[in-house]
């Protein structure tokens, strides 16, 4: 999400197709979260990382050349992301900063949903400015935290069965002049004629939901499981499962995406 600056002064001169999708689906047993990384990098990257004291382990994804992960999912079956969206300039002078990568740290130190909203409020988070970031926990529970009107926003999935983010602001999907996302009408339609919990349903609407070339890589987490599946560059004819737990066991890892599918 770091790269968002840099996205924004690009989200001038270019049409708003340059960026996210992120669906939650729970039906509970199984928790799916299926995501889409749109951007202009092509030096995507895996990271694996085992847990150290207190901290939890997590796999990360991203790209080599930003400094920090996009997106992950932790041991305790954690997940988070984001998506751009129009800025809201929110006042967060009564909150200390953050020292470090405070989305990482959130991996890193939180087992579910209520955890990580209790630590995103605890601290100034000005890229909530700039991006929604969608969690999810493998307890069936999902929020998407954005900002509005000056305040942080904080959309639970409750009793739906699924939970989807793309672009606008959620809480008024035309500010910023935003025009109508077609990705999220159709990624909409699908869930509401198939919002099962599968790993092949979630695979099917990502496959119809890509941006083509911008989509750099797709993700489809299982939160219960504690597996992620991987599909790189919108060719989601194949994919690569990673287990959590058996790519803890390899140590430490930083590997670039296309090599997973040698």
């Amino acid at each position: 999400m770091n790269r968002v600056i840099a996205f924004l002064i690009l989200f001038l001169f270019i049409q708003p197709a340059t960026a996210c999708l992120i669906l939650v689906i729970a039906d509970g047993k199984q928790v799916l979260v299926g995501n889409h990384e749109d951007w202009y990098a092509q030096d995507s990257q895996v990271m694996v990382v085992p847990p150290t004291g207190k901290k939890y382990g997590f796999v990360g994804f991203g790209f080599a050349s930003e400094e920090y992960i996009q997106g992950g999912m932790n041991t305790a079956g954690l997940f988070f992301d984001g998506t751009a969206t129009p800025f809201v300039s929110v006042d967060f002078s009564d909150k200390p900063a953050y020292t470090g990568y405070l989305w990482q740290a959130i991996l890193e130190n939180c087992a579910t949903v209520e955890e990580a909203v209790a630590f995103v409020k605890t601290y100034k988070v000005p890229d909530l400015q700039k991006v929604h970031v969608s969690f999810a926990d493998k307890r069936g529970n999902s929020v998407i935290i954005g900002a509005y009107e000056g305040e942080l926003t904080y959309h639970y999935r409750n009793n739906q069965s699924y939970q989807l983010l793309t672009n606008f602001n959620i809480t008024n999907p035309e500010y910023g002049n935003e025009p109508v996302c077609q990705r999220f009408q159709k990624a909409n339609l699908l869930l509401q004629k198939d919002s099962a919990a599968t790993v092949s349903n979630i695979t099917h609407i990502l496959s119809q939901t890509h941006q083509q070339e911008l989509t750099v890589y797709s993700t489809i987490y299982d939160l219960t499981r504690g597996e992620v599946y991987v599909f790189n560059k919108a060719d989601f004819s194949r994919s690569v499962k990673l287990n959590l737990a058996n790519e803890l066991q390899k140590g430490k890892q930083q590997r670039l995406l296309p090599y997973l599918f040698k």
